[in-house]
Order: C-alpha cells, then structure tokens, then sequence
C-alpha cells in the first residue's frame, strides 16, 4: 500500500511540475533589423519572472511603467522581468521604451493565442508574476503599486537575501 501511494505521489508531482513549466508564449523582438525570437519558458528555472503585459498607447501602462523601472532598479537581479507589448507595432513600442525610459527588456508578442498559458489578458496593463518554476504567483489588471508590487516579490523571494548592486 505504501508504495502505490509512493507511486501515485510521484505521478502528481511530476504531473504538476510539468503543468508548472507550460509556461509558452513566443516574443519577438520590437526593434527593426533584429529577427531575435524567445519564449518565456527560457527565463523560468533561476529566479522569478514579472511578465508585463501592456499596449504603447495605454496611459495606466505608461504610469505602471514608471513604477515597474522602479521596482527593476532594486530587483533586477533577483527577478527576471519582461516587458511584453500586445501591439506588433515598433514605430509605437520604440516610442513607448524611449519616452518612458523603460530600463527592463520589451519584447512584442508573437501570437495572442499564446496569452491562454497564462489564463488570457482581459485588460492592460496585466501583470503576472511566476515563481521560478513556472507556477502563477500572482495575476492582477489595472495599475499596482510600488508597495503592493514590492509585497509580492518579497513573498517570492522569501529566504534569498540576495541584494542587487550595479
């Protein structure tokens, strides 16, 4: 009895391990020239990944930006964060990463399809945190705050005290 139970466990956990890594949303990179292609499941494994999801155009975007090149100055080495444009257009996205100074990578998705590996995106911006091994952490929609944010990755993080010096 024992070992079936052993059996079954090891079944679920590798079950739900695999779940946690289905983590596939191609990027494509948003500057012209550069044909660089990604998926997020690359960056999964280390450390915690922030996918921020938003539009050029959106202005709660644009204010959560300010905050998230905050949050990216103290966590940067810690967390892995993406920036991840919903609109293909560059001329928008280049405009998007320069006038706000955007300090974390930005990628354009490569197919909206992908989005259902995280549940979808209703609104912009969307922010879905993923602890390291691909599980989702937290999803919210609408601007965050610098507190609640920093709230979040202190859970994620909770035992590394590792601190990030440039």
């Amino acid at each position: 009895m024992k070992r079936m139970v052993f059996i079954l466990a090891f079944i679920l956990g590798v079950f739900f391990v695999s779940q946690a890594k289905n983590i596939d949303i191609q990027l494509d990179s948003p500057y012209f020239g550069n044909s660089t292609t990604t998926n997020v499941s690359n960056f999964l494994g280390k450390k915690p990944v922030l996918l921020i999801f938003f539009y050029p155009d959106c202005p709660p975007c644009e204010k959560e930006a300010k905050v998230i090149n905050e949050l990216y100055d103290k966590y940067w080495c810690r967390i892995n964060f993406l920036g991840i444009s919903l609109s293909r257009d560059r001329y928008d996205i280049g405009d998007f990463i320069k006038d706000l100074r955007i300090k974390y990578p930005v990628w354009r998705i490569h197919s909206k399809s992908d989005l259902r590996s995280v549940g979808g995106i209703l609104a912009t911006p969307t922010v879905v945190l993923l602890d390291k091994n691909g599980s989702i952490v937290v999803k919210c929609m609408g601007k965050r705050s610098y507190e609640f944010f920093k709230k979040q990755f202190d859970k994620a993080l909770k035992g590394e005290v590792k601190q990030c010096t440039k």
